[in-house]
Parts: C-alpha cells; structure tokens; sequence
C-alpha cells in the first residue's frame, strides 16, 4: 500500500538546462516518483503522460515533394525512465478544404480534433540524437491544406501543425528566382546585368536587373506581398522579350526586382495556409515609404500605425532593408514609370491603381491614363467598364512615393478583369494553366508599353 507521495526537486536540472521553458518549471525535469513499500519508483506512466504532451516544438514544411512533420521530445519525458513512451509513434492527418485563404487565418486550425483525424502512421521511429522525430508525408496532394498532429504512444498529441502544399512551378522560392535572374545574365550577359542591391531583413542578397540598353526603361517590382504576385510573371517576360525582342530593349530598357519580400514568400512557398503580407519584422513594406508616411490609414480595417496591424507601416520611413534597397535601385535608374505586382496567389491582372494624392494633379492623372491605355490596348480580354485607374493607393504606398518623390507614375497592378480568373486565385487555387495566362497577358502589356515609351519624344 501507497504511504506517501512525494516529487524528487533537481536543483541542476532546474538552474541548468538550455532548454527550460514555462512547464519545466512548473513540472520538475525528473521523473514524478512515489513513495510505497519497496521504495521510490516512478509514477504510472499513464498518468504522467496523459497529463501531459510527451512531445514538443512541432513544425511542417513543404520542401516541393513531400510534407515533413518533427517534433521534439518534451524535457520532462527525456529521461531514459520514459523511454518506452516512445516505442511507437502515431502520425495522424486531417484534409482542410474549407480553409479560405485571404479569410481564414491561424485561429482556423486550433479547433480541430485529431479524434476526426486518419491515422497514418503507427510504428517505430528513430530519433535524431535521441530527441528530434521526423516523419516525410509523400502521399499529399497540391492544392490541398492539411493539419497534422504527432504522438508518442501514450498521451495527447503535438499539433495541430497546419501545411498547404503549393505547387514549386507556381510560387517559386527565393532560391529559384535567384537561379533563374543568373541564368539569363550568363546567357544574355551583354543586355542582362545582375546585382545585389541590398540584404533582406533575413540578410539575403536583395537581388535587382538591368534588362536592356535603352536610357529610357520601366521598373518592375514584384511581390512587395508575400501572399500575392511577382516573380513567376516577371522572370517569364523577362525571357520571352529577351528572346523575341531585342530591339525594343535596345531602345527601352528594363529595371527590375522580381521578388521585393522573399523572406517571408518563402515561408508560403514551405506551406504557411494563410495570406501572409509584411515582411519579418512585421513591416508592410508598400507602408513603409517616406511619402505622408505620417498621414495614419485605416484601410482594410487595419491602422497603420498598430504594430499588430497587416499594414503596420514601421517604427519610421523607411526603416526596413526592402525598402531602402528599392528606393536607392529606383532612384538611380529614374524609370518613366513603375509597375508593382499585386494581388493575390501568383496572379496580378490588369487592374490599375494609383495614389489618390494624384486626384490633385489632373496632368499628371492623365499621363498615368496614358500608359495604362497602353497596356490595356494589348490585352485580348477587353472590358470598358474596368479599363479606368484606381487612385486609391495610400500614404507609404511605392504609388504615393513615386509621385511625390519623384513626379513617376507607378501602379499596383491588382484584379484580373475575367472574374473567374480572380475567384481563382483568390482562393489560392492558381495551377499552372492559370499562371501561364496571366504570363502571356503580361508580356503582351509590357511589349506595348515598351512600344509607346519609345515613341514618346522625351
């Protein structure tokens, strides 16, 4: 019979270990044990590991293949006492298909039960070091969000760890966009100059392209959103004109960032459900710009001088690494116009909009006008009721910076005109069909702006 109970206080391992958090102090790091006739022995292993999750730091990630779930093993249950809890361990699985990107964000998964999960693994599973679990999911499939938990035996789960798994040839990592800007300076090395313009704020080359010769160029500026367009539409016009169309580049060249937040696109392109919009530092980028940046917005429901808010616009102008690298790379190039991919899921459309501080400046509304009817008058999927600029772009925005600081027009290219098309990716369900079209759409604007910047007499 049971006489006493009593918990055994480690003071080494309470002072010492690098890897104490808020539970191992409340819950000592060695094994509860219990005081009976025959001495001390560790507590039922039941009880402490239902009370507790025997596994901790969950994470999932896409890497282009396949889905990896790891886990480490809690501090409480390192010791080799609990080793048996870790003889089998259970990987279960659940499909999200109502999870809406750009609606539903982290508080979608915290509510899910792995109770309605499949089981999917149930077996043996050797741990790096003794303490890392690592278990590859090769049977998912694109376009599909999923939620993941990982379990030891006994004792609830770690999860839920939440994954979309997005296809690599329609959001493209920063790797990728880095090898595709190279390959065309080596294979165009006399009209295609690559550099790095900056560091990202995870201190990344910042990457940057002269395409052409002509003192007359366009800036392009892809993805300053994580969650929406960029690179896989510029880096594709990019080769085409360079293919087909070396003498308007000759005549009007190009100045071009491909992907103006790769740090955190990155973290889509891993897997990350939701919309992600700022960049690491939790910085909207396209509010960052010393351009009113004063004048406080409250569009989307958000202010902009909220650190917790989606368009947080800094601690002050400028203030991150994205943004000075844009700044001084367009200001050295003095473009006539710039063009900034939005929207949503690889996808910009023809949508233009522009700073409303433009509103003022009827002349310069309409040279604005007349490089958007430019581009609009090469689409093959014409709407008369949705060919008008948007002059709604706010304080911060590389809109209102370009016409304030620089007397340049500059869009944020948005919606698609085809409203399937946009229902599309809205829902992040861009393929790569959808992508390609958005390509050749893109191409064909840039190759008439090309056209009428060279028939221009200044």
């Amino acid at each position: 019979m049971t006489k006493s109970k009593k918990q055994v206080f480690n003071r080494r391992g309470f002072m010492g270990l690098a890897g104490l958090t808020v539970s191992s102090i409340a819950f000592p790091l060695t094994p509860l044990k219990e005081e009976t006739d025959n001495g001390s022995v560790p507590m039922a292993s039941s009880r402490a590991a239902v009370s507790y999750r025997t596994l901790r730091e969950g994470n999932v990630f896409f890497d282009g293949e396949k889905v990896v779930v790891t886990a480490y093993k809690a501090m409480r249950f390192f010791k080799k006492e609990f080793s048996h809890h870790f003889n089998k361990m259970r990987i279960y699985r659940m499909e999200c298909p109502d999870f809406k990107f750009g609606t539903d964000y982290g508080e979608y998964f915290p509510a899910l039960d792995y109770k309605q999960a499949e089981l999917i693994f149930h077996d043996k599973m050797q741990p790096l070091l003794d303490s890392k679990f690592h278990f590859e999911d090769k049977t998912v499939q694109l376009g599909t969000t999923y939620c993941y938990w990982m379990a030891s035996a006994e004792g609830e789960p770690e999860g839920p760890l939440a994954v979309r798994v997005r296809d690599p040839e329609v959001w493209w990592n920063y790797d990728k966009v880095r090898s595709k800007v190279e390959s065309l300076g080596k294979k165009y090395p006399s009209l295609v100059k690559v550099s790095e313009i900056g560091l990202t704020t995870h201190k990344r080359p910042y990457v940057g392209l002269n395409v052409g010769k002509g003192k007359k160029c366009i800036a392009l500026v892809g993805a300053v959103h994580a969650g929406e367009a960029g690179p896989e539409i510029i880096t594709y016009v990019l080769e085409k004109l360079l293919e087909n169309h070396q003498d308007l580049l000759k005549k009007v060249s190009l100045v071009v960032i491909p992907s103006a937040n790769p740090d955190m696109r990155d973290r889509l392109v891993r897997g990350n459900p939701w919309y992600l919009r700022r960049n690491p530092n939790m910085v909207d980028i396209n509010r960052n710009f010393p351009a009113d940046w004063d004048s406080v917005d409250a569009t989307y429901g958000y202010s902009t001088d909220d650190p917790q808010s989606n368009t947080y616009r800094g601690m002050y102008p400028g203030s991150e690494n994205e943004t000075t690298a844009i700044i001084g790379f367009i200001k050295k190039h003095k473009p006539k116009l710039l063009l900034s991919y939005h929207c949503l899921a690889s996808i910009a459309g023809e949508t233009f909009a522009g700073s409303k501080e433009a509103l003022q400046n009827p002349a310069f509304m309409e040279r604005c006008n007349t490089y958007a009817r430019m581009f609009w008058g090469a689409m093959d999927y014409r709407d008369a009721k949705q060919e008008k600029i948007y002059f709604m772009c706010t304080a911060g925005s590389i809109p209102t910076w370009g016409y304030k600081e620089l007397d340049m027009p500059a869009f944020d290219l948005e919606a698609p005109f085809d409203p399937a098309d946009l229902a599309q990716c809205k829902q992040d369900h861009t393929d790569q069909v959808l992508l390609k079209k958005y390509q050749e759409k893109h191409l064909k604007g840039i190759v008439a702006l090309l056209k009428g910047i060279d028939a221009e007499k200044k």
